[in-house]
């Protein structure tokens, strides 16, 4: 199965820290993207597209040396101008064609690989939610009795709840027809996808947090470690 790796977001709360791409920002000596592609091996990814668009240069020089470290067959795919998330998968679906169901994550997202793994046993279309004490950071999730997707909420809302992981799952023919253009995952294209078809949310319990800021930085670089 393959999986897409967002990898293009510009890193701007991490430039007090770190003048690396975002995704390879070190963690104990190595960058935080190969950890996140040994869990996709763990949970039993086989090969994956890099989505890369700021300083995707650095993500070059090192593709092959995260290749053989998490023993992934790796491709780079280069936005010429930034897409957004959405944009992102558009654009690399037109040069790296899905050959079936595949995932689609943030590179700046740490979960456990049984998070990866829920999703690669799954069905169809659908996204991975996680309970979290405090979700004002986060997109809400709503979510129907059956567990399907009912609507994506904003960043803001309060307290504690379910909200997206932004690990995606889509069958081959899910954008297969979608025209190449700059766009929100969140806002746009998974929007235009739930007004058409379901997507089912499968939930996480396991360990999450993304690295966007400092604080959360420090806090995986203390606080986790990786899986035997």
């Amino acid at each position: 199965m393959r999986a897409y790796v967002l990898c293009g977001g510009f890193g701007t709360r991490l430039r007090s820290v770190t003048d690396t791409q975002k995704a390879l920002v070190p963690v104990h000596g190595e960058p935080f993207l190969a950890r996140v592609l040994r869990q996709l091996a763990r949970a039993g990814i086989s090969e994956a597209v890099l989505c890369a668009h700021y300083r995707a240069e650095q993500v070059a020089e090192q593709l092959a040396a995260l290749a053989h470290d998490a023993g992934l067959r790796l491709t780079l795919v280069v936005e010429p101008t930034a897409m957004g998330t959405g944009g992102a998968l558009l654009n690399a679906l037109r040069e790296q064609p899905a050959p079936g169901r595949y995932l689609v994550l943030n590179a700046d997202t740490f979960l456990d690989a049984e998070g990866y793994r829920l999703m690669v046993q799954g069905q169809g279309n659908a996204l991975l939610g996680v309970q979290v004490d405090d979700r004002s950071r986060y997109g809400s999730l709503e979510v129907d009795a059956a567990g399907r997707l009912l609507a994506l909420r904003e960043k803001g809302r309060e307290g504690p709840g379910l909200i997206n992981a932004g690990v995606y799952a889509f069958t081959c023919e899910t954008f297969a027809s979608a025209t190449v253009r700059a766009c929100s995952m969140e806002q746009e294209l998974l929007p235009e996808l739930l007004a058409r078809e379901a997507v089912g949310v499968i939930e996480y319990g396991g360990r999450f947090i993304d690295i966007g800021t400092p604080q959360s930085l420090d806090r995986y670089a203390n606080d986790f470690r990786m899986e035997p």
